[in-house]
């Protein structure tokens, strides 16, 4: 049987279905980027990186933070391409594009401008009254000393996944009409095998040439080793909505895939430094050299990445599958929640900065205190109004029904 035409259920079956669980997956991977940029304020490898880095820090951080980096992001462009290729298959060709200009493109447009002022108004605030800065704040108050100090980068910020979305979305239409994913070939990214032991060999090299952990691809300029991650994940995600049936034939497997992930992070957090000085990583940006060790290194994150993609959609699929007013609600806000997060994760540590607070009490503020901001700003700004309408498409009795899908953007 054709894995690629056969081996599941076809669009037009399952158009009025919602898959809840991909549906929470990716609300879960927004809402985990928020406490992961949280957590790098009492990262040790980021203690003289990040702008609201604290004068207090804990290794646990760094070993659950960087567990949960290497597999989020995959996951969420893997859901992405599912329904990439259920819009694709309901709407056509044009449709997908209007409404992934719409979902994607317009409030990549709009936001990224007023997530510039918002960050810089932060950092301005910030480098007039915290006492105790951060040493990217105090290097950043020297800057604005010099007359002649070359302006920040500009870059996508936080945003960049919209970025490297509609990026990934013309790729996917160009495949899609020179029949690419149709091909016999392709249906080697449904098999179980493939997966588990040729997908990681797939994106070593794009690993290869980042450093580790790798960063995000925020800068204008298209990155290839992001195609050759991200990208990958991408596929992968529409021949899931292919072949549904590939995350059951997965399942066996996901113990076994969770236990070798947790022994080779052990392995992989060994090998990265204690700490990242802004030296260091100047010199990496101007290239990395390609050693055995960083190749080493590549290969680590690129198993964990996959087989903890693999485990959290067989773990989705079996325990989060199912209709919750309070998890859709979650699931709807969270994309409002991501794009507003990081100016206020990092203005409420900007304050904590002069606080002896415990380490554990400030994170809890600055990552569920800006949760819940956004929840409450999403009920009362967002929900009902033409940003909420942008955002997750307008509300009607029929868009609330609980078996019609309508995955939320910007994943579906």
């Amino acid at each position: 049987m054709d894995p690629m035409t056969n081996g599941g259920d076809n669009t037009a079956a399952t158009s009025n279905i919602r898959y809840h669980y991909m549906d929470n997956l990716r609300a879960i991977a927004m809402l985990t980027g928020v406490v992961f940029h949280a957590a790098l304020a009492y990262s040790p490898l980021m203690s003289e990186l990040w702008l609201s880095a604290d004068s207090q820090n804990s290794p646990v951080i760094d070993v659950v933070s960087w567990f949960l980096h290497l597999f989020r992001m995959p996951l969420f462009f893997l859901i992405a391409g599912f329904f990439a290729c259920y819009l694709v298959g309901k709407r056509g060709t044009a449709g997908f594009l209007r409404n992934r200009a719409v979902r994607i493109l317009i409030p990549f447009v709009l936001f990224l401008p007023l997530m510039w002022i918002t960050l810089g108004a932060g950092i301005a605030w910030a480098m007039e009254n915290v006492e105790n800065p951060s040493p990217i704040l105090g290097l950043f108050a020297m800057m604005a000393n010099i007359p002649d100090a070359p302006p920040p980068p500009v870059t996508t910020t936080h945003l960049w996944f919209l970025y490297n979305l509609c990026q990934f979305y013309i790729v996917y239409v160009i495949l899609e009409k020179t029949g690419v994913l149709a091909s016999k070939w392709a249906g080697i990214f449904a098999s179980p095998k493939f997966l588990i032991f040729g997908l990681p060999l797939l994106i070593v090299p794009a690993l290869a040439s980042q450093w580790a952990p790798h960063p995000a691809p925020e800068q204008f300029m298209p990155k290839l080793w992001s195609f050759g991650f991200y990208g990958f994940f991408f596929l992968v995600g529409a021949q899931f909505f292919r072949r549904k049936d590939l995350i059951d034939e997965l399942a066996p497997w996901a113990p076994w895939l969770a236990l070798s992930s947790l022994a080779l992070y052990a392995l992989f957090y060994s090998l990265l430094p204690r700490s990242f000085s802004l030296q260091e990583v100047m010199t990496v940006m101007q290239g990395v050299d390609i050693t055995t060790k960083q190749v080493g290194i590549a290969f680590l994150e690129a198993i964990i990445a996959v087989h903890m993609t693999l485990v959290s959609l067989v773990a989705g699929k079996r325990f989060m599958d199912r209709a919750s007013p309070v998890v859709r609600y979650i699931a709807d806000s969270s994309y409002w929640i991501y794009i507003i997060h990081l100016p206020l994760v990092l203005f409420i540590q900007y304050m904590l900065l002069d606080t002896q607070w415990n380490l554990w009490i400030e994170f809890a503020i600055s990552s569920f205190g800006t949760i819940g901001i956004g929840l409450l700003t999403y009920a009362l700004l967002v929900r009902w109004t033409p940003i909420g309408w942008l955002l997750n498409g307008r509300r009607g009795k029929q868009a609330q029904g609980s078996t019609r899908q309508a995955a939320p953007a910007p994943s579906g």
